[in-house]
């Protein structure tokens, strides 16, 4: 294999690992995205925010998102005011792009585990 293949290649070389392991493990679906049953979580979770991030959402729609998933799971039935105050409190509080991607990503797998 050549060096400039590997540096070229690296999507195509994730998903033949990907389609490997579903192969031999259970695929479960979460947010939408496939992951495999029996990995770490924390693998999980850098798996879907990485695919998360690849949607593109802007800043403040990651901040929505999990100020959404946040007071649902503190609150049985929050106000579209309950939200909007929590979205504000993530965008104040100075998260990265990456970090507001993990965030999600991890109450999207806590929830559904």
């Amino acid at each position: 294999m050549v060096l400039q293949e590997v540096i070229e290649e690296p999507e195509k070389r994730i998903k033949k690992w990907l389609e490997q392991l579903k192969t031999y493990r259970k695929v479960i679906k979460i947010s939408g995205i496939e992951t495999i049953e029996g990995m770490e979580l924390n693998i999980q979770i850098r798996e879907a925010a990485y695919y998360l991030s690849l949607k593109h959402p802007s800043y403040e729609d990651l901040c929505w998102s999990l100020a959404e998933k946040l007071q649902k799971k503190n609150l049985s039935m929050p106000t579209v005011e309950d939200v909007r105050e929590k979205a504000e409190e993530i965008s104040k509080s100075s998260k990265t792009y990456g970090e507001l991607c993990w965030l999600n990503a991890e109450l999207d797998l806590s929830t559904k585990k």
